[in-house]
């Protein structure tokens, strides 16, 4: 553990915050807002949930049989491209809290595939909710937007800092996001509404399925998914990447702070990471602590864990394909207004990861057909 909690933390405040609200979730059924929806439930709030992909049988933590999470929320299918109905939605729920986490092509690489796809979800989906709000009588108390370090674009000295670092995301994914950005405070400085913006850096943790793309889902597919582990993959044009690093629980914990917070409001903040590190570190990380995890369960896999190191591979690469080498926030800010720290270790929150992606593929094992 690093910090304690904050004071309204401590103090009942922040879950008091939540208790008996009607709360808007976009995007719950994807990693980060399935961890939101999975505390606001616990806070005891009611919660709608809006999202594009609901099949129960679609990988997500709502979809988890062991939490029942699923029949605990109300759950609306649609594209949040669809003003009309985002329109519909929002004035029928008379929500006191919004969460927008709906995205798409949250990797560049899908995010160059299908560009109208990317800024149709990722800037107009957020206009579309503000619209929407804006032609309320009754507003919500707070309008959250969940945003990426990408819309800086490239390092170029000090870490990121809200008022000072000059915006200069290009890629698709990165374009598409600083628009919504730049709209979430437009909306709230000509009409008022109560937006809160916050650039997220890399989150980790348990279910995040999208063991494709990501880096530490797609490290964990490879170490147990297979009867025999697979050594994680570093493509040789990311052994010079840098990036923030942040387990999810830590994220969720920041994003209750800041709707709860007053001042917040019509506020951009970076959120403050648990490590920096550069990729061929992290990976590292991984590999040794699941060597210590799995000598206690499994000595032979554990060795070929360490036997198999990391493998490095050369991938091909568009122009199109525009990568930052060094990502960093500064979390100066969102100290100062909210006393957030994070509480995770980095170290802990790669353990907790481990755990339960080995428990995940593990199950999935023994429910596939023989």
């Amino acid at each position: 553990m690093l910090v304690k909690q904050t004071k309204d933390e401590k103090s009942g405040r922040v879950a008091a915050t939540y208790e008996g609200k009607n709360v808007l979730v976009t995007g719950g059924f994807g990693f980060v807002g399935g961890h939101m929806t999975k505390v606001l439930v616990e806070l005891g709030a009611h919660v709608t949930v809006f999202d594009i992909r609901t099949a129960p049988d679609v990988d997500a933590l709502l979809n988890d049989p062991s939490s029942h999470l699923r029949d605990k929320v109300r759950i609306v299918h649609g594209d949040l491209g669809d003003a009309k109905m985002v329109r519909e939605v929002v004035a029928e729920g008379k929500f006191n809290f919004l969460f927008n986490f709906a995205a798409y092509a949250t990797v560049i690489e899908k995010a160059v595939e299908n560009p109208f796809d990317t800024i149709q979800a990722n800037t107009m989906g957020l206009v579309n909710v503000l619209e929407a709000v804006r032609s309320l009588k009754l507003r919500p108390t707070a309008i959250f937007h969940a945003s990426t370090d990408k819309v800086y674009g490239e390092m170029d000295g000090d870490p990121y800092e809200e008022e000072k670092t000059p915006l200069r995301g290009i890629g698709v994914y990165d374009g598409a996001k600083l628009a919504a950005d730049v709209f979430a405070r437009t909306y709230h400085e000509v009409f008022g509404l109560p937006t809160v913006v916050l650039r997220m850096c890399n989150l980790f943790g348990p279910s995040d399925f999208n063991t494709g793309y990501r880096l530490i889902p797609r490290a964990m597919r490879n170490l147990f998914e297979a009867p025999q582990p697979i050594a994680p993959e570093l493509y040789f044009d990311s052994i010079e990447h840098w990036r923030d690093y942040l387990y999810i629980d830590d994220c969720i914990r920041a994003i209750l702070l800041l709707a709860h917070t007053p001042e917040c409001r019509g506020q951009v903040f970076n959120l403050a990471a648990a490590k920096f590190a550069s990729t061929p570190e992290l990976l590292k990380t991984i590999v040794h602590i699941a060597y210590e995890i799995e000598k206690e369960l499994d000595p032979a896999r554990a060795e070929a864990i360490l036997a198999n190191g990391i493998s490095v591979k050369v991938r091909a690469t568009s122009p199109s394909i525009l990568t930052i080498t060094k990502q960093r926030l500064n979390g100066d800010k969102i100290r100062r207004m909210t006393d957030f720290e994070p509480t995770v270790d980095f170290a802990d929150g790669i353990k907790r990861t481990i755990r339960a992606y080995r428990d995940y593929f593990a199950a999935r094992g023994k429910s596939q057909p023989r």
